[in-house]
């Protein structure tokens, strides 16, 4: 196996920490358009309540932005992780 300096290991620690910061950019992009979605749920004209089935759907919605949100923390933590190796 080759050896890799210090530098070549920031290097590559960076360029990953570079991609992962894409991910989370991308996740975080989705989470809020979930929240959009779920947001946008609206009783049918000519009725004042959800439907069992608007409510579910709203409930999954922000249920799936909750789990989002977390995706991204856990991908900040990573990235956190990976700058602590880069300096």
């Amino acid at each position: 196996m080759a050896n890799i300096t210090k530098s070549q290991i920031k290097k590559r620690a960076q360029a990953i920490a570079d991609k992962l910061q894409e991910v989370a950019d991308l996740i975080q992009e989705l989470k809020d358009e979930t929240e959009e979605e779920a947001e946008s749920v609206e009783p049918y004209e000519g009725k004042e309540e959800l439907t069992p089935q608007q409510e579910e759907r709203a409930d999954w919605l922000q249920e799936t932005a909750e789990t989002l949100d977390n995706q991204a923390d856990a991908v900040a933590d990573i990235i956190s992780e990976l700058e602590n190796i880069i300096f």
